[in-house]
């Protein structure tokens, strides 16, 4: 409906008497004959037009009395105007900037107005990490809500009604919307309010309220009898206001005294009738509006009285009304008393049910073990701070015992409950391997065959923690294969050739499946551990392992060559050293059920495939150096995660990412080399106790030792790698020589001998300060390792942020001072510091003529960007490409990895990438983020995802204008500031490997009808 449309209308009603303007309203609606009762009809269809015209003209006579906001019509400006086109915009909902913009009429000049009177009826809400800055109305202005506003359409109507009668409930008032109170006409408009109070419109109201008195279905609709009552209450405030204004003889306005008046010799008086309808059951959702009317009557009553309006409603209307009230709470409250006594009943029967049913079985709870104690050593009878020790020391032979916990766990799929049990059928969890450079400390290296220091390239499992049975798994796989390749594009969201398909509950893309191994539980024999320590000391461990390892390879080369004499070789002279290893406690490998052996082929398989980039070979040796090379760096990417957040190690992380590690630690456990290559064999320690006939592993006592011996050696070798990496020694200010200074001063002055004085000279207090900086990463990594791998619950000081490198040491049985471990094994260890030190690679490294990992390792983020995006705007246009010779610069793009500026989407920047013609970007990705990418496009304004060259999504910037709004394609051009918490969110999807998890999805929601080709960006 126009709004000149409506003006035009005015002004005839505001010329023409009310009761001929009203008869020409009914004839253009031809609804004459129906209101004067002259016609009548059965026909259903024709009933259901004369109640669509009768809503129609009703609304139309609200708007023509009500709508007044026009400069003009009434004493209101331009301003007045505006803020109730925004109050009723953000009736419906809050709104942003922009959409209340899009929402506006515009003037003459192409404005709107808004920014002069926004601040007046809004208040800004500002954005978080996601969405935008919303306006919500102010408190105050709600009353002015109009729900028949005639510039709403028919859903912004529904919306708005929806949402002020939630408003209201919330708000603990009735639902009813009242006619807000309109600003008084001009005095050359003044007569159209005589519509309200003319005999046509009191008949057509009666009518229309007759008809739902009587209850006949057909001849009314709920919306007829609101827009009724809506009108009643525009008259009676119109004649409420006159008569505040006026004295009552002034007053010619008497619509409240017809309403009484006409009609009530027979009992059809409109008020008479509306306290009719009030009980109606077929009218609930208008009882509310119906209590306002009656009250409104009461009112203006009183006023033309001049009695209190308070006084008299106090009598007549205002204690019937809360009597209902009073009543109706009463029995609410006795509903909730009887609920509260029967559900108390209802417990007591149960308790009492429970006790006959423990007294019956008496016999067999007496036999049951108690669950809490199962699991815990035997040797509960020592001391209590021996058996604090012993429950929160992780390996060696104080460590504590691994509980017997029963994990059962629901398939999302079938929904049935199952045991995770070794020899039962697999449980998996889906999970996503992809290549990673979140922890590299200079990109650009390929993948090696170990891990090294610099974390060029690692591979990263991730884990959305929803479990499903292998065989479930695999029919979901299948059915997804054979369903989705008929998909429009499906390549886009999953490459089903590699395996990837879609979590079936939470859409997290996923491309293998990591199966649940139970925990062995183990009740420790300290005795045994004790008399086995006093033989196997470091010395003779390293003499054994040194000896199992020649031996075995001894065996191989003459295996290689021949048989029978590799066998008289081995029962020579050396046999005794050779076979020493096994005398210190073997046990029979644990069994797993076919279902689990074949997860664990699928799962290794897949890490291996993925992470080197080649074809799956379930042979091939490295298989098993990939799954530790996994589990290793999705430790380390979690506590990198943990650290950058200011999280404890244990207890903060999330439930999907605890069992996930669990998972993939035990998996990597499980992966033993059966082949005879000297590499395996030497990586896989449990591997050195194979034996030709037999296959073996060390007993739990043995394997307490040998983690023992690897830890404390690998310890020592780190601090070594420290103190030689380390030029920043932070000067310490000299205090009491302890122990510790003294032992990290003799260390460093070892390590300055065998270098030949090329580390710096510094005291033993700054080199303890920046060994224990330095090798914190790598003890925390450590204890989630062997948290996951023995089940050792941590102690509670792990469960903070502060005071950890103590109880670091003692969950990992280490000395609190880590240089006592020098001292312990100077013999030892002497020979292994000057054979390190003296290393050629080392002492070019300290000459500077290589680069060289500090420790703790740089944490990587996100580039820092500037806090106007007018400097990236000026950055971009002084960027000009090196291969182009034009100075047209088309798509500056900044990868937000590295910081490098990039001429996207242009032929001079194309390369080749596996034999097919790339963009810049997506050459850029693959050896900057291992295929993943993270770009700003700037003259866009958005971020570009990438995970491979056929799949990437846009993602909002992280700039906002000052409506916490982003402007994509910098359409609105508002000045845009950075948003430190939605970069950090970036940040965050970066460091937690979510990047190819949001692009599925958004991709899955997105109707992809034309790909987008990514490979040229």
């Amino acid at each position: 409906m126009y709004d000149k449309d409506i003006l035009m209308l005015q002004i005839a009603a505001s010329k023409m008497d009310p009761n001929h303007f009203l008869m020409l309203i009914l004839l253009r609606f031809e609804l004459f004959d129906y209101f004067n009762g002259s016609c009548s009809s059965k026909d259903q269809d024709e009933l259901i037009q004369w109640n669509r015209l009768t809503e129609e003209m009703l609304y139309l006579l609200i708007v023509i009395v009500g709508e007044r906001y026009v400069p003009g019509i009434s004493q209101v400006t331009r301003e007045d105007v505006t803020m109730r086109e925004v109050v009723h915009l953000l009736c419906i909902e809050p709104m942003a900037h922009s959409s209340l913009v899009k929402g506006l009429p515009e003037n003459e000049s192409h404005e709107t107005g808004l920014e002069t009177v926004i601040s007046k009826v809004a208040t800004f809400k500002k954005p978080g990490v996601s969405g935008h800055g919303l306006y919500e109305v102010k408190k105050e202005l709600q009353v002015e809500f109009n729900p028949f506003y005639y510039h709403y359409s028919r859903s912004q109507h529904s919306k708005a009604e929806e949402s002020q009668k939630k408003r209201r409930t919330h708000e603990g008032n009735d639902k009813a919307l009242r006619p807000p109170l309109p600003p008084a006409f001009c005095p050359a408009f003044s007569n159209i309010v005589r519509l309200l109070c003319c005999d046509i419109i009191v008949h057509i109201l009666r009518r229309v309220l007759q008809r739902a008195a009587e209850e006949r279905a057909t001849h009314w609709t709920e919306a007829m009898i609101q827009r009724a009552l809506h009108v009643i209450g525009q008259a009676l405030l119109e004649e409420k206001s006159q008569l505040e204004d006026s004295t009552v003889e002034e007053v010619t306005f008497d619509f409240s005294l017809k309403a009484r008046r006409i009609g009530s010799e027979h009992g059809k008086s409109m008020f008479l009738l509306l306290a009719k309808i009030k009980a109606l059951p077929s009218l609930e959702a208008q009882k509310d509006m119906v209590k306002w009317v009656l009250q409104m009557f009461e009112i203006v009553k009183c006023l033309r009285e001049k009695s209190s309006p308070t006084a008299s409603m106090s009598v007549e209307t205002t204690k019937p009304e809360e009597s209902v009230q009073d009543k109706e709470k009463a029995e609410r409250k006795r509903k909730a008393e009887a609920a509260k006594l029967h559900r108390q009943k209802i417990m007591a029967q149960m308790s009492a049910m429970q006790k006959n049913f423990i007294e019956s079985n008496k016999m067999l709870y007496d036999n049951m073990p108690d669950s809490g104690m199962q699991g815990e050593p035997v040797t509960i009878a020592d001391s209590c701070p021996m058996e604090q020790r012993e429950l929160c020391v992780a390996i060696g032979p104080q460590r504590g015992s691994t509980p017997a916990e029963r994990e059962l766990l629901t398939c999302i799929l079938c929904q049935e409950e199952q045991e995770v049990v070794a020899q039962g059928s697999a449980m998996v969890l889906t999970a996503c391997v992809q290549r990673s450079t979140v922890l590299t400390q200079w990109s650009g290296t390929s993948y090696p065959r170990f891990m090294l220091p610099d974390l060029a390239v690692g591979t990263h499992t991730g884990s959305c923690g929803h479990v499903m049975h292998a065989t479930c798994w695999q029919k979901y796989f299948e059915a997804v294969q054979n369903t989705t390749r008929n998909r429009l594009h499906t390549e886009l969201i999953i490459d089903l050739e590699n395996g990837e398909y879609l979590c079936p509950l939470c859409k997290s893309l996923c491309n293998t499946v990591v199966p649940l191994i139970p925990l062995e539980s183990l009740t420790f024999n300290y005795e045994n551990a004790e008399i086995i320590g006093q033989h196997l000391t470091m010395p003779r461990w390293i003499q054994i392992i040194s000896a199992r390892i020649k031996g075995l390879k001894s065996f191989t080369q003459d295996n290689e060559g021949n048989s029978a004499e590799g066998e008289t070789g081995l029962c020579g002279q050396g046999q005794p050293d050779f076979r020493s290893i096994l005398s210190y406690g073997v046990q029979e490998p644990r069994k797993f059920s076919d279902s689990i052996a074949q997860m664990l082929v699928v799962c290794a398989t897949t890490v291996h495939r993925v992470g080197l980039q080649t074809a799956p070979n379930e042979l091939c040796p490295r298989v098993p150096l990939m799954a530790w090379n996994t589990c290793a760096f999705t430790i380390q990417a979690i506590d990198n995660v943990l650290q950058e957040e200011e999280k404890s190690l244990f207890g903060s992380l999330q439930n999907r990412q605890l069992a996930g590690l669990k998972a993939i630690v035990q998996f990597s456990a499980s992966q033993r080399l059966k082949s005879s290559q000297t590499v395996g064999l030497v990586l896989s320690i449990p591997s050195l106790y194979q034996e030709e006939a037999v296959d073996l592993q060390p007993s739990a006592v043995s394997s307490a030792y040998n983690h023992l011996h690897i830890l404390h050696l690998v310890t020592m070798a780190h601090i070594t790698q420290i103190l030689l990496s380390s030029t920043d020694f932070n000067l310490v200010a000299g205090g009491e020589e302890t122990e510790e200074v003294r032992a990290a001063a003799e260390l460093h002055s070892a390590v300055s001998q065998h270098t030949g004085r090329l580390v710096p000279d510094v005291s033993g207090s700054s080199v303890a300060e920046r060994v224990k900086r330095g090798i914190e990463p790598f003890l925390r990594c450590a204890a989630l390792f062997f948290n996951c791998l023995t089940g050792v619950h941590p102690p509670e000081e792990l469960l903070s942020t502060s005071g950890q490198m103590e109880a670091l040491c003692n969950y990992l049985a280490l000395p609190s001072n880590v240089f006592q471990l020098f001292q312990e094994h100077r013999d030892t260890v002497n020979p292994l510091l000057q054979r390190w030190c003296g290393s050629p690679a080392v002492t070019k490294a300290l000459k500077d003529k290589t680069q060289t990992v500090r420790y703790p390792r740089r944490r990587n983020r996100l580039i820092d960007l500037p806090e106007d995006y007018s400097a990236l705007l000026n950055q971009a246009s002084h960027f000009q490409c090196p291969k182009s010779t034009d100075d047209e610069r088309k798509h500056p793009t900044l990868c937000l990895f590295c910081g490098a500026m990039l001429c996207s989407q242009s032929t001079c920047c194309v390369s080749q990438l596996d034999g097919e013609d790339v963009g810049a970007c997506t050459a850029h990705a693959a050896t900057c983020g291992a295929g993943v990418g993270m770009f700003l496009r700037i003259r866009e304004c958005e971020v570009i995802l990438m995970a491979s060259k056929t799949r990437g999504s846009t993602y909002p910037a992280p700039y906002l204008d000052d409506y916490g709004e982003t402007d994509p394609h910098l359409g609105r051009g508002n000045p845009l500031h950075l948003c430190p918490e939605r970069y950090r969110k970036l940040n965050q999807l970066w460091q937690q490997h979510c990047i190819l998890e949001e692009i599925a999805r958004s991709l899955e929601v997105v109707n992809v009808m034309f790909a987008f080709e990514w490979q040229t960006l």
